[in-house]
């Protein structure tokens, strides 16, 4: 079990955990309760102020505290944890009557729970999620204190902000355990850290997209760094941003590695991305693709964005009439390029290419699999190349399909287009903010 999951309003729950135990819900500590707080030698004589708590973060554990920051007169001062003797709220008690006056100097790796945590945005990798810290969850262990979690709620952030005489009840916690929170790192000058790139493969591309998008552009940078050693992962993320951030991400980029991310995406949306570039770009990058993505994409350009041809994924499955059921079947198995969306609609054409229809994976798999497929109930129906995205709506609607085959003047199948395509555009602007909204983000 976990220290702790959220909790909503309500005092924090405990429970065994893999790292150090804590079974004493009063000890543990709000960060804001214990900052500006005395510094106090065994005879109670105040000897400083606490400034800030150092941590080492490590990916998948409970960060250790291994000092304070404390200002002791005009200077900022280094105190270890082995001559703490107990933190509570509002004071701080050492072991020791002399400490070190040597000038705080942040070690590599060094991270400082006011100055880089708290009250900034965090990643929710269970929820694929931005959250902010407005305040910091400290708990004792068996070889001392450490970081356990964030509290989001916004009775925190007043705690954080107002005197301690006027800060709302310390009970009411909205708690995230740290295990399932990843901080932004960049912004710190040693940390040397790089966001791990495992803990951001939990998350569906989609997810990480939203969250860029809800980051600044620094934070959503350094996700983009983190994931860049995972081109496939990379090229997805890519496909599920916004135009606006697509851009964005992309001028930070040479036109080499710009080239190779398009390279990776599905044709249909590297084609709108190289449409959004400034004119001066989207030359040299074409240049730098393959010559099978470069016949796609120009297949696509030649149509107008919101056209079916525009729309279109020129990578589906098909055979052509006389083909076996067993044949088509074939076909899906091995296909390696067609977006998954597709692979649920076998498209059937003549020789030449001009479009016969199409059949279901589903009656394919309950039809006889030596019978042809054109013996078969097709759906014959189609759009042409230049058709709007109301008669594509209206088309896919009429006769329920989840893929819809496109053609042009001479009648051959150039592309197919799936409902998820027809479902994204159809969505606006305002529901995508009411489920970020509702969802924390």
């Amino acid at each position: 079990m976990k220290p702790f999951g959220e909790v909503n309003n309500g005092p924090m729950s405990d429970g065994s955990m893999d790292g150090p135990k804590h079974r004493d819900d009063k000890r543990r500590l709000m960060v804001t309760q214990v900052l500006r707080s005395p510094v106090l030698n065994p005879a109670g004589t105040e000897v400083g102020r606490v400034q800030d708590f150092i941590v080492k973060l490590s990916d998948g554990a409970y960060p250790p505290v291994t000092g304070m920051k404390v200002r002791v007169g005009a200077q900022d001062v280094f105190i270890g944890k082995d001559v703490v003797e107990s933190l509570e709220p509002g004071a701080v008690r050492l072991k020791t009557h002399t400490i070190r006056t040597e000038a705080f100097q942040r070690r590599p790796g060094e991270v400082l729970l006011a100055a880089d945590v708290l009250g900034r945005h965090l990643v929710d990798v269970v929820k694929g999620r931005i959250v902010q810290a407005h305040d910091l969850v400290l708990a004792p262990g068996s070889d001392g204190w450490y970081l356990a979690g964030i509290d989001r709620s916004p009775q925190a952030m007043l705690r954080r902000l107002l005197p301690r005489r006027a800060r709302p009840d310390l009970r009411r916690h909205v708690i995230l355990d740290w295990k399932d929170i990843q901080p932004f790192v960049g912004q710190v000058p040693t940390a040397k850290l790089l966001m791990p790139l495992q803990r951001l493969r939990r998350l569906h591309p989609a997810q990480i997209a939203d969250i860029i998008e809800g980051a600044s552009h620094e934070e959503g940078q350094e996700i983009i760094e983190a994931v860049e050693s995972d081109p496939a992962l990379t090229a997805d993320i890519f496909e599920e941003l916004d135009a606006e951030h697509q851009v964005e991400f992309l001028r930070s980029k040479s036109n080499d590695e710009a080239a190779r991310i398009l390279e990776r995406m599905a044709p249909d949306d590297a084609a709108d991305l190289l449409g959004e570039l400034d004119q001066e770009r989207r030359k040299p990058i074409f240049d730098m693709m393959s010559t099978g993505q470069q016949h796609k994409l120009r297949k696509l350009l030649q149509y107008h964005p919101t056209t079916a041809g525009g729309m279109m994924s020129p990578d589906y499955v098909w055979v052509v009439r006389g083909s076996t059921v067993d044949m088509a079947l074939e076909a899906v198995r091995t296909d390696d390029k067609a977006p998954h969306q597709l692979l649920h609609t076998v498209f059937v054409t003549e020789q030449d290419g001009v479009y016969v229809g199409s059949v279901g994976v589903v009656e394919l798999l309950r039809a006889e699999h030596a019978r042809k497929v054109e013996e078969l109930e097709l759906t014959k129906v189609s759009v042409h190349g230049t058709a709007d995205f109301a008669d594509v709506s209206l088309t896919m609607a009429d006769y329920n399909l989840t893929a819809l085959g496109v053609v042009d003047a001479a009648g051959n199948l150039i592309g197919a287009i799936s409902s998820d395509d027809v479902i994204a555009d159809l969505i606006p602007e305002d529901w995508r903010a009411r489920v970020e909204a509702s969802t924390g983000v």
